[in-house]
C-alpha cells in the first residue's frame, strides 16, 4: 500500500484496521456532516499533532457536549492530517500502518468487553494521533519526558515509554528485535528528542509477578530487562482487565484457569491481594 493523504472512507477504515463487524458504524461516522462537537475535537487535534502535551483537557461545554462518538469522528477524519505529518518526519510507511491500526485494535477490543460499537480508550489514541507513539514490531513507544524521578535520567530528559498492545507473546527475539528498532527510529526521526532510556509501568512488572512464574516464561523474561524504580502502587483491576479483559471483579470465579498466567492472577486475589503496576527502566541498545 501507499499511503495517500487523500483518502476515501474506506480506505481509511483498512488503515485503521477496522474489524468487519464495526465497519459499518464507523463509516457513518467518517461521512456524516461533522457536528460542532466534532469539528471541536478536530481542532483539539490539530493542535496536538506534533506537541508534547499529552493532558486530555474537557473539551465539551454546556452548550456543546463532547462525547465518546465525537471524538472517534474526529479521529477517523483526522487520519491524512496523520499520514501527512509521519511522512514530513521520513516516518516508514509501515510504521504508520503499525502505529494507526491501534485505533482498531482498540474498537474491536471494546466490542469484546462491552460487546457494542465505540472505544471507552479512545483517550489513549490521544498519542496516536499526536504523533507521539509508534509501534516498532511487537511492542509501542511513546517518547516522552517523564513527570516523576527515574534513576539516571535527567529533569527534561526524553525516553521511550514502552507498551505492549495485544497481540502476540513476548518472545525474547521478538522484544529484542523491537528494541533495537527502537533507538535507531527515533535517532532518525525525532533527532531534536535524543532519547537513551526506556520505562514501563505495568502489572507485568509487579514484583509478586516475577516471584511466581516460571522464571524461564517469556513475562518473567520481560520483566528481568527492566531495573525496578520507585514504589508499586495498587491497581487492583489491572491484572484482570490485561488478562480476561473484563472490567468487572465481580464473579472471578467463573473465570478461566487455563494458563499458568491466569492461575497466578485469580489466586492472588483469591487470597486477599491486590495485583500493582510496577516501574522499570532500561539503557536502549
Amino acid at each position: 500500500m501507499t499511503l495517500r493523504t487523500a483518502l476515501s472512507p474506506e480506505q481509511t477504515l483498512d488503515i485503521l484496521d477496522i474489524a468487519p463487524e464495526d465497519r459499518a458504524e464507523c463509516l457513518e461516522l467518517i461521512t456524516a456532516p461533522a457536528s460542532p462537537a466534532v469539528e471541536r475535537v478536530l481542532d483539539h487535534l490539530a493542535a496536538r499533532l506534533g506537541s508534547a502535551d499529552d493532558s486530555n483537557p474537557e473539551l465539551g461545554t454546556a452548550e456543546v457536549p463532547v462525547g465518546e462518538m465525537d471524538w472517534l469522528g474526529a479521529m477517523v477524519r483526522f487520519v491524512p492530517e496523520v499520514i501527512a505529518w509521519h511522512q514530513g518526519r521520513g516516518i516508514p510507511e509501515e510504521t504508520t500502518l503499525a502505529t494507526l491500526a491501534d485505533f482498531g485494535r482498540n474498537m474491536a477490543i471494546n466490542r469484546r468487553v462491552h460487546n457494542r460499537f465505540g472505544m471507552d480508550t479512545y483517550k489513549w489514541l490521544n498519542h496516536v494521533f499526536s504523533g507521539r507513539i509508534y509501534q516498532l514490531g511487537r511492542l509501542q513507544y511513546l517518547i516522552h519526558q517523564p513527570t516523576a524521578p527515574i534513576p539516571g535520567v535527567a529533569d527534561g530528559e526524553w525516553i521511550l515509554g514502552v507498551h505492549i498492545p495485544e497481540g502476540g507473546g513476548l518472545g525474547a527475539e521478538a522484544v529484542n528485535d523491537s528494541l533495537a528498532q527502537a533507538g535507531a527510529f527515533f535517532a532518525a526521526h525525532f533527532p531534536e528528542k535524543p532519547v537513551r532510556t526506556a520505562n514501563c509501568e505495568s502489572w507485568l512488572l509487579d514484583p509478586y509477578l516475577a516471584g511466581h512464574l516460571d522464571p524461564a516464561s517469556n513475562i518473567a523474561k520481560f520483566a528481568a530487562l527492566f531495573t525496578p524504580y520507585g514504589e508499586p502502587r495498587n491497581e487492583p483491576t489491572d491484572a484482570v482487565y490485561f488478562t480476561f479483559r473484563t472490567r468487572s471483579m465481580d464473579n472471578l470465579a467463573a473465570l478461566p484457569r487455563a494458563t499458568a498466567l491466569q492461575q497466578v492472577v485469580l489466586e492472588r486475589i483469591d487470597a486477599g491481594g491486590a495485583w500493582q503496576l510496577g516501574f522499570g527502566s532500561l539503557q536502549l541498545p
